[in-house]
């Protein structure tokens, strides 16, 4: 079998009620559905999620592959396990809930060309609790890494050679951030396209939370030692 182009991945936890509005804004997103790979990544709902993902890649609509994790371990460790199961040449995620569409985040995959990386960031959707705390993160980010990270959802697209030398190591909410944070570091041509920013199409965001903030903030300090120490 030939390797796809393109792979996308989408975890979810819980989102019996989007999940398939997702996948199908995916398949319209895809000019070539047939070099393409969808990786759902049920991070142990307790919903029908899983039924729902298993009837979506055996619809045969696209070559899409089911990674179920047992327990919910959140966002970091079912991008990890995503990434681990998806084949394809260009590597790429959105979230599960329809806050992003593909298709936009699509429209930075020219720029590798001539950049390693392309990081997406949202635009509007303005909260004003998770701007003063998003604004603490950034100076804290900009401190200890000198990297701007303002405005960045945590999207990338990336090459899969560009993607086996990252070598990202949390498995925690910190995942996406030390992905951006590594390509900055290591000097690379980073790229940016910009992602509208919409409602969840059902339920309630299981991201903002004060324990999520606070095990972000221990991994920036982790990750910051880590550097150092040539990690």
């Amino acid at each position: 079998m030939n390797r796809p182009m393109l792979s996308v991945i989408v975890p979810a936890f819980n989102e019996a009620e989007s999940i398939a509005s997702t996948f199908k804004t995916i398949l319209d997103s895809l000019s070539q559905p047939e070099r393409c790979q969808i990786v759902l990544v049920d991070d142990g709902s307790t919903d029908r999620t899983a039924i729902i993902m298993r009837e979506l890649a055996a619809s045969g609509q696209v070559a899409a592959h089911v990674v179920e994790r047992p327990t919910n371990g959140g966002m970091g460790q079912a991008l990890a396990s995503g990434f681990a199961a998806a084949t394809g040449d260009v590597l790429t995620w959105i979230p599960g809930d329809g806050e992003y569409e593909l298709s936009e985040v699509l429209l930075g995959l020219p720029q590798l060309d001539s950049n390693d990386i392309v990081l997406v960031r949202r635009t509007a959707r303005n909260q004003a609790s998770r701007n003063f705390v998003s604004s603490v993160m950034y100076l804290l980010i900009s401190a200890m890494f000198r990297f701007d990270a303002r405005g960045y959802c945590g999207i990338f697209i990336v090459g899969r050679d560009r993607w086996e030398s990252l070598a990202v190591q949390s498995r925690d909410v910190f995942f996406t951030l030390e992905v951006a944070i590594r390509a900055s570091s290591k000097k690379w041509r980073i790229g940016q396209v910009d992602a509208e920013w919409r409602p969840r199409r059902a339920g309630r965001s299981k991201v903002f939370r004060p324990t999520t903030v606070l095990r972000n903030v221990g991994e920036l300090f982790r990750f910051r030692w880590s550097l150092w120490m040539g990690r």
